[in-house]
């Protein structure tokens, strides 16, 4: 007898199955020469070591300032299949879905908030006490509560026979929270504690697959847009590649170079590829004013 699906997996199998299943998507694989803003990050956390900042946070700093220059791609969809209808709101502030490893190897998906106009230093502390309140708590309470509210959002949209189907698989899930460790849950203080909200979708998802399984060659091929999100980014592991070089008087010659694969992914009823664009010209721009990274640091 197999293995059956513990509650946070039924949760993933969900939402990518209803990704897959609802959304066209297209994917488009970027390899970023990130050789000099790298550099910078090595120089700069070797001088501050008091304050330790990740690369990841670097990485969500770098696309949520090129997000900027593409505002469709932060944006939630609607869309009725049946009367061919649909509507995209574009939002103003940037929540980033972030996959997060767990302890025990399991991934929950943590929503960052209002990252649009944070520092660095304002990231990390926020992701550093998202760590914190990760440890306090028992993070299946509230995706089983997020995951109850949802059932009641299909039932008001209409979808009975789904919702009921949610919930029948949620109730007789032996490994759901019981009565105790949700007592013990409501007992901690709100600020030491992921709550539902932590865990309701952001404005776009970003996947560091690089930070799982460092040194891995490859990339990414495919990845899935979570709805109601149209746009999506899987970073691989960075590689070192023979790249052309060309001067300032268009010569040219072959250096090894730190490359950054990418994967973008995106909704084709919300996005063409033209409206991206923006956003890798505006990675192009970063990657190659390194300077950037010491005026982020220091605001």
């Amino acid at each position: 007898m197999g293995t059956q699906f513990s509650f946070m997996r039924k949760v993933i199998s969900y939402k990518t199955t209803e990704s897959w299943t609802t959304i066209p998507h297209i994917t488009f694989i970027y390899e970023a020469d990130a050789t000099e803003m790298l550099n910078a990050f090595d120089n700069l956390t070797e001088k501050n070591q008091k304050f330790k900042l990740t690369l990841n946070t670097l990485l969500l700093k770098i696309f949520t300032e090129a997000v900027k220059a593409a505002p469709q791609a932060n944006a939630h969809i609607k869309y009725h299949s049946k009367r061919i209808t649909g509507e995209i709101e574009v939002i103003k502030n940037i929540d980033i879905s972030m996959p997060w490893l767990l302890e025990n190897n399991e991934i929950v998906v943590i929503n960052l908030r209002n990252f649009e106009d944070k520092t660095l230093v304002e990231m990390q502390e926020y992701i550093n006490k998202i760590a914190q309140r990760i440890g306090n708590c028992n993070i299946h309470i509230p995706l089983y509560r997020v995951s109850v509210s949802s059932m009641i959002d299909e039932i008001k949209k209409g979808h009975l026979l789904k919702a009921l189907n949610a919930f029948l698989g949620a109730v007789f899930d032996k490994s759901k929270p019981n009565k105790k460790e949700m007592k013990e849950y409501d007992q901690i203080p709100i600020e030491d504690k992921i709550i539902p909200s932590d865990l309701q979708p952001g404005t776009i998802t970003i996947s560091n697959l690089g930070a799982a399984c460092k040194g891995l060659n490859g990339f990414m091929g495919i990845l899935e847009v979570i709805p109601p999100q149209v746009f999506a980014i899987g970073i691989g592991c960075i590689q070192e590649k023979p790249c052309v070089i060309k001067n300032e008087t268009n010569q040219t010659s072959i250096e090894v170079r730190k490359v950054l694969p990418l994967c973008l992914g995106f909704d084709h009823r919300a996005l063409n590829f033209g409206e991206i664009v923006p956003f890798i010209q505006k990675l192009e721009y970063i990657f190659k004013h390194s300077e950037l990274l010491g005026d982020w640091y220091s605001k």
